[in-house]
């Protein structure tokens, strides 16, 4: 009977003990990511306004969604948008009006998230002006494998989107011929075709903006 007793006490005792480190590792992350939270969102925040500023170097001025509610409201309403082109792997996180040194508006910025790539997802932000030109693409978020579908981040890919007047691009594995195909990646085809609807659900919506004038784009 005493063993028993024993035991039960050890057992009582180690729960307790299980339980307080618990606690206290809770609190201790808890602490840490009070400290940690600020700094990841302003690292977070200048990499996004770098990426703008890559995107649509003409910008003197960028309007966003806290800043602007019509455009909060579009966002908000993007994927019905979207689906209703086909495009429902594609999901418009952000936008951003771009305005000239006298407020007038000349472009949009559009930030959206791929469900079809490889390793998931992707994340990619582009400049469309109010003449239908896509101004350069750049990634926030690419995760693809290395030698393949990452190839997609570098320069050279980029700028096969840039400064192109078009609808929608379309992927071919035969040699580039026009402004809006774009040669696949060797040995990443899904990416490639991941990051052009990503393009393309973007425009979709970036068009929506114009045609609606969602901050006086005419």
């Amino acid at each position: 009977m005493h063993n028993n007793s024993g035991a039960v006490m050890k057992i009582i005792k180690d729960t307790v003990a299980l339980t307080l480190i618990t606690v206290v590792a809770a609190i201790l992350l808890g602490f840490v990511y009070d400290i940690t939270k600020g700094p990841i969102a302003q690292a977070e925040a200048e990499e996004k306004a770098e990426a703008y500023k890559s995107v649509y170097p003409e910008a003197v001025g960028i309007i966003e969604m806290a800043d602007n509610a019509e455009l909060a409201d579009a966002v908000a309403n993007a994927a019905s948008i979207l689906e209703a082109k086909g495009y429902s792997a594609v999901v418009v996180d952000e936008a951003c009006i771009v305005v000239d040194g006298s407020s007038n508006v000349i472009g949009y910025i559009v930030t959206v998230t791929d469900k079809n790539a490889y390793d998931g997802t992707l994340q990619l932000t582009f400049g469309y002006t109010k003449e239908g030109v896509v101004t350069a693409m750049e990634f926030l978020s690419i995760h693809e494998t290395s030698g393949l579908g990452l190839e997609a981040d570098k320069p050279e890919f980029k700028a096969k989107f840039a400064n192109k007047k078009v609808d929608a691009f379309v992927v071919t594995k035969s040699g580039a011929t026009a402004d809006n195909e774009i040669d696949a990646l060797s040995g990443a085809t899904v990416t490639t075709d991941a990051v052009v609807e990503g393009m393309n659900g973007g425009i979709v919506f970036a068009k929506y903006l114009m045609e609606n004038e969602v901050g006086g784009s005419k």
